[in-house]
């Protein structure tokens, strides 16, 4: 019995009580041995060294086992865990949530030190990349300009993407299927990359280490790996998919700013927030509204798909120059309004002499590759000192609007 302990103590030393219980429950060389000296007191075996030699091989075959029995627990935690975050990630929507659960349980379930997920995207034709969308224990400022083309002669990252196949990196600074650049950037030395893929189609690339802990990275750890990239990889898609009908709801989709309803539910809701907690402060609240000069014209002139191309370029110019705070929406045909958090008349008034001059500065390409200018007429009204509702706010904009297309067009109305 105190080979069978010393045993339980050198290939479990932390938990040894509860190993070594847990291998007397399961073991046959316990069995053998107790039927050996009932046999060997009762006269039937007469030499104690058959005894020793049968139990030794019993237990050599016992510890055996009971290693193969560990690492099917190991393995059956590990399944259990991926069960469990499968569940949880299919019940998260939200896409920033989705990777943070991959990411933390990686680390705390699964044991990996550090994890950094690569995101497959669409740039243009023929330039699909990945690129790194999230990481756990990484700078993420590091790694802002470090997306790979989708080309495997890149780096293992890539390639493992084309390949839809698993690799384990054992010596990275000597593995020439690794840019030594992003090895350098990270210290990379061992680590495992996993495709992620839903529905045989590729969503991203899932890198982890142990530089920290020094854990040797398994064959054995693949499997587990694979099916948890896989599920983090559907539930990715899941929530990228929500987030699109998401914004379909709130966006244009010709130009891809807000929508007249997401335009007038925010003008509100900034309204009543300005009135109930800044009441008695001089905060104000611009809005600008934009219409297109002789925007029929352009359209007679070039066609449709000419002035949807102008709407959508235009569209980009406005968000390009706002900031993350304010709303830009298309308000309703060749007309686009700009609601303005926190910005006086003053402030407004320069904003959209900015926008003006932008636009005029632009070259639209028309039908059959020709280039034209566009301009725009922009009213301006601020609230409280044009307006304290909603709709008078707006009123206030389309009459100085109007004054500015009446007044020769390409200006900007704020009086």
């Amino acid at each position: 019995m105190a080979v069978l302990f010393a045993c339980a103590v050198v290939f479990h030393g932390e938990n040894m009580i509860e190993h070594f219980l847990s291998f007397i429950k399961r073991s046959s060389s316990v069995f053998v041995f107790t039927l050996l000296l009932v046999m060997f007191f009762n006269g039937h075996i007469k030499e104690s060294g058959l005894i020793f030699f049968v139990l030794l091989l019993s237990i050599f075959v016992d510890v055996r086992n009971f290693r193969s029995y560990d690492k099917i627990l190991d393995s059956n935690r590990k399944l259990q865990y991926i069960d469990e975050l499968s569940s949880a990630m299919r019940q998260s929507i939200k896409l920033s949530e989705v990777l943070e659960l991959v990411m933390k349980n990686l680390t705390t379930e699964l044991g990996y030190d550090r994890v950094v997920i690569f995101s497959f995207e669409h740039r243009g034709y023929k330039k699909d990349v990945l690129a790194p969308v999230a990481g756990l224990n990484v700078s993420m400022d590091k790694l802002e300009n470090s997306f790979f083309k989708y080309d495997k002669s890149e780096d293992i990252v890539p390639k493992c993407a084309i390949e839809k196949k698993p690799y384990i990196v054992r010596n990275a600074r000597e593995d020439h299927r690794c840019s030594q650049s992003f090895v350098e950037l990270l210290d990379l030395s061992e680590y495992i990359v996993i495709p992620m893929i839903s529905k045989d189609v590729i969503v991203g690339v899932l890198l982890a280490d142990n530089r920290k802990n020094g854990r040797e990275i398994l064959e054995s750890d693949l499997p587990p790996l694979t099916m948890f990239a896989n599920q983090g990889a559907m539930a990715i898609e899941n929530a990228r998919l929500y987030e699109k009908i998401e914004a379909l709801a709130v966006t244009d989709g010709l130009t891809q700013v807000y929508n007249h309803r997401y335009f007038q539910d925010s003008l509100k809701a900034e309204l009543n927030r300005v009135e109930r907690y800044h009441r008695e402060s001089s905060e104000r609240i611009s809005l600008m509204l934009l219409d297109i000069d002789n925007f029929k014209k352009y359209n007679d002139a070039f066609g449709h798909q000419s002035g949807d191309a102008v709407l959508t370029e235009i569209g980009l110019i406005l968000k390009g120059l706002s900031r993350k705070v304010d709303v830009v929406a298309r308000y309703g045909g060749e007309e686009f309004v700009i609601m303005m958090p926190a910005t006086p008349k003053e402030g407004a008034a320069i904003f959209a002499e900015r926008v003006r001059s932008g636009i005029e500065k632009s070259k639209f390409e028309m039908r059959d590759g020709q280039v034209q200018g566009v301009t725009v007429s922009i009213g301006v009204s601020t609230y409280s000192d044009d307006a304290k509702t909603p709709q008078a706010l707006i009123e206030k904009a389309d009459k100085n609007l109007y004054l500015a297309k009446t007044g020769g067009k390409n200006r900007v109305v704020s009086g």
